[in-house]
C-alpha cells in the first residue's frame, strides 16, 4: 500500500523562505496536502492564501480553518491559532515548496510536456504507457499553469517512478518558470502553432515560449521535438550539448510514422523506431480519431524508448489507450456519429479536426465555438477556419459566439450561400437534430471550441436528444 506523504511545518517554512508563527500550538503538525481554495480543504491540509487581481485568498482564511486546515501560508499575519507561515509572496512560496518536494524524489524520472496542440493527449497517452511498467503520476485535468503545476508536483508520492507534467502558458516566461520548478529529465514539445496569440504576439513568440521548457531541463536531460513543427531548428540548437530525440513523418527522425489511415472508429499507422542505428517498425491501431494523433503517438514512443521500454511494450500501451474526455471522443447512434472535441480550440487544431470530419462518408456538420485569445488576428483566424471548412466539403457549419460570424460569412461566401448567424447552444442542437431526423445517409457531427465557449453543453444536449431518438 502506498505511503501518504506529509510535511512538517518547520520544513515547509524553510522551503518557502518564510517565518513560522504560532509554533507553540503546533509547529510539529504534519500537513497532509495543499489547497489554494478554501472550499476544497480536507482535514489536515495547508491552505495557501493566493492574492490575484480580482481576489484575495486571505479573506477566506477563517473558512479554511473551520474546514480543517492544519496550517496556513500567508503574506500577512492572520488572527488564528493554527501554525501559519508568513512569506512575501504566497504564489512564489507555493512554487518553492513544490520545487523542493520534487527534488526530494530522487528515484523519480520527470517528463515535462508542452505545445500549442496535443500536450494534454500526449500527457495522458504517455502516462498510460509508462503506467504499464512502473507507478506513474500525471497532471490531473488541466492543472498546467503556475498554480496547477506546483500543486501537481506536490501530489507526487514516494512510490512513483515516473511523473508526466503538462505545462501550458498564456504569456512569455510562464513555461520557463514552471520548468525550473519541475527540473524535468525529459522535455517534450509537441508543436508550435498559432494559439494564445494575444499573450505572445506572433508565431515566433510562441516558438520562443515553448522553447522555454528546456531552461529547466537537467544537464543530462533529453529534449524531444517535432521535426515537422515551426521552430524545430531553433529548439534543436537551444538544447546545446544535451541529447535531442526527434519525431516526425520521415526517416530523418529517430521515431516516425507512416501509412496513416483514419477509419470510422480507429487510427491506423506504422510506427518506425531507430534504436542503436537499427530500424524497426510495428503496426499500431488506436481507438481514437485524428490523423494528427499519430504524431502524438510518435512523441510518446520517443520518450518511452528513452526510458527503456521495448517497441512491443510501446505498441501495447498505445493500442490500449482511450481518448481523453472532450478530445475527439466518439458517440455512435445508428448512422449518426457525434464527435466530442469540445475541450479547447485554436486555428490549427480546428483545421486538424475539420480534416478528421471531412474523412467521413455522408453528411458532415461542424459546430464551432468561438476561439479565444487570438488578439489582433481573431477575425482573420475565424474567417480562415470557415473558409477551410468549405474547401474541405463540410456540409453544414454552425457557430456560437460573436467571432464565429466571420467563420460563417467566409464559409457562406466560399459556397455562395446565404450568411447565417451564430446560435445559442440549445438552438444549435435543435437545428442539428432536425437535420439528423431527415437524413437519408450517415451523419457525422463534430463539436469544437475554446473552453470559454462551453461547447460541451451542445454535446450534453445532443447526447440526451439522441439517446431518446430512434436513429436506427
Amino acid at each position: 500500500m502506498a505511503t501518504k506523504l506529509s510535511w512538517d511545518c518547520r520544513v515547509l517554512a524553510d522551503w518557502a523562505n518564510g517565518k513560522l508563527l504560532n509554533s507553540e500550538t503546533g509547529a510539529f503538525e504534519k500537513v497532509k496536502g495543499f489547497s489554494t481554495d478554501s472550499r476544497t480543504i480536507h482535514k489536515g491540509d495547508c491552505y495557501i492564501a493566493i492574492k490575484g487581481v480580482h481576489f484575495d485568498g486571505h479573506q477566506f482564511v477563517q473558512q479554511a480553518v473551520e474546514a480543517g486546515a492544519a496550517a496556513l501560508i500567508v503574506s500577512q499575519k492572520m488572527d488564528v491559532t493554527i501554525p501559519q507561515i508568513l512569506v512575501k509572496d504566497t504564489r512564489l512560496a507555493l512554487g518553492y515548496i513544490a520545487e523542493q518536494h520534487r527534488l526530494a524524489q530522487q528515484a523519480l524520472t520527470l517528463v515535462a510536456v508542452t505545445g500549442s496542440n496535443g500536450k494534454t493527449t500526449v500527457k495522458s497517452m504517455l502516462a498510460h504507457c509508462l503506467a504499464q511498467v512502473a507507478p506513474t503520476w500525471a497532471t490531473p485535468g488541466n492543472l498546467n499553469n503556475d498554480f496547477g503545476v506546483p500543486r501537481t508536483l506536490l501530489q507526487i508520492q514516494s512510490e512513483h517512478r515516473y511523473a508526466v507534467i503538462e505545462m501550458g502558458a498564456n504569456h512569455r516566461g510562464e513555461i520557463g518558470y514552471l520548468t525550473r520548478l519541475a527540473h524535468p529529465d525529459i522535455a517534450v514539445i509537441t508543436l508550435a502553432a498559432e494559439a494564445h496569440l494575444e499573450g505572445f504576439g506572433s508565431l515566433q513568440g510562441i516558438i520562443d515560449t515553448k522553447g522555454e521548457i528546456f531552461h529547466g531541463l537537467t544537464a543530462q536531460g533529453v529534449g524531444v521535438i517535432n521535426m515537422d513543427s515551426p521552430g524545430f531548428e531553433q529548439w534543436q540548437q537551444s538544447l546545446g550539448n544535451r541529447q535531442c530525440k526527434i519525431f516526425g513523418t520521415t526517416d530523418s527522425a529517430d521515431v516516425w510514422v507512416s501509412d496513416i489511415r483514419q477509419d470510422s472508429d480507429s487510427l491506423v499507422f506504422v510506427l518506425h523506431f531507430r534504436v542503436a542505428g537499427k530500424d524497426s517498425s510495428l503496426p499500431v491501431c488506436m481507438s481514437l480519431l485524428g490523423r494528427h494523433n499519430a504524431m502524438n503517438a510518435a512523441a510518446v514512443a520517443s520518450v518511452c524508448l528513452e526510458l527503456g521500454m521495448t517497441p512491443e511494450q510501446i505498441q501495447s500501451g498505445l493500442q490500449s489507450f482511450h481518448p481523453v474526455s472532450g478530445r475527439l471522443q466518439t458517440h455512435q447512434f445508428g448512422d449518426v456519429l457525434l464527435i466530442d472535441d469540445s475541450y479547447n480550440a485554436n486555428p490549427s487544431s480546428v483545421k486538424a479536426a475539420i480534416d478528421t470530419l471531412a474523412g467521413f462518408a455522408g453528411k458532415t456538420i461542424l459546430c464551432l465555438g468561438q476561439m479565444g485569445e487570438l488578439g489582433q488576428v481573431a477575425e482573420q483566424s475565424h474567417s480562415e477556419v470557415g473558409r477551410y471548412a468549405a474547401e474541405k466539403g463540410i456540409d453544414y457549419l454552425f457557430g456560437y459566439g460573436d467571432l464565429t460570424r466571420f467563420s460563417l460569412a467566409a464559409y457562406a461566401e466560399q459556397l455562395s450561400l446565404s450568411i447565417s448567424d451564430p446560435q445559442a447552444h440549445s438552438v444549435m442542437a435543435e437545428q442539428i437534430m432536425a437535420i439528423v431526423r431527415v437524413a437519408k445517409e450517415p451523419v457525422s457531427i463534430l463539436i469544437k471550441g475554446s473552453r470559454a465557449a462551453q461547447m460541451d453543453q451542445v454535446v450534453k444536449i445532443l447526447l440526451e436528444r439522441m439517446s431518446h431518438a430512434d436513429l436506427s
